[in-house]
């Protein structure tokens, strides 16, 4: 018995085969930040930065939390951050660092009212007058970020003291 099998026959079966292989659930990540996630973790095109949307993901997994809102601590520096829109929707947080990505704009983190500490370091930070509406503020870094005029640092450090790191253009 001779069997023949035509094209469309071979691509339906590879078809199939890659189907029932696919049956476990995984995440896809690129590097290493995770991209999707079939228990529906992730939350997609929520945050206005893609590199903070991923960073917040990855977050997300590896905390093993369902829900981004319920995030606390966020660590997303070195990932080429430049827009904050759209932070807001992450209210729990209690620690951001953003330390070396290139964010001017401070603005939508007025939002986050349980914020606590924040890292800034090494951004194009001009205007922080943002940060004096946060009333659980209690720690932030702005150091290199040069273009901050030093009235402001000077009323932003009545309010935290020590525990505000200024840019070197600024020191004491």
């Amino acid at each position: 018995m001779k069997l023949k099998f035509t094209k469309t026959t071979i691509t339906s079966c590879l078809i199939a085969f890659v189907l029932a292989s696919c049956s476990q659930q995984f995440t896809v990540s690129i590097n290493n930040q995770a991209v999707f996630d079939p228990n529906g973790r992730l939350i997609a095109g929520q945050l206005a930065d893609a590199n903070l949307q991923g960073c917040v993901n990855l977050a997300m997994q590896q905390q093993g939390l369902q829900n981004a809102a319920l995030l606390t601590v966020l660590s997303c520096a070195n990932s080429e951050i430049t827009d904050l829109g759209n932070i807001g929707q992450l209210a729990q947080l209690r620690f951001l660092d953003l330390g070396n990505n290139n964010i001017s704009n401070i603005t939508p983190l007025e939002e986050l009212t349980q914020l606590g500490g924040l890292n800034l370091m090494n951004n194009v930070i001009t205007d922080i007058s943002v940060l004096l509406g946060i009333p659980s503020l209690v720690s932030v870094s702005l150091l290199g970020n040069n273009q901050i005029p030093c009235a402001p640092l000077q009323v932003l450090e009545e309010k935290l003291g020590e525990n505000l790191n200024r840019p070197e253009s600024c020191q004491n």
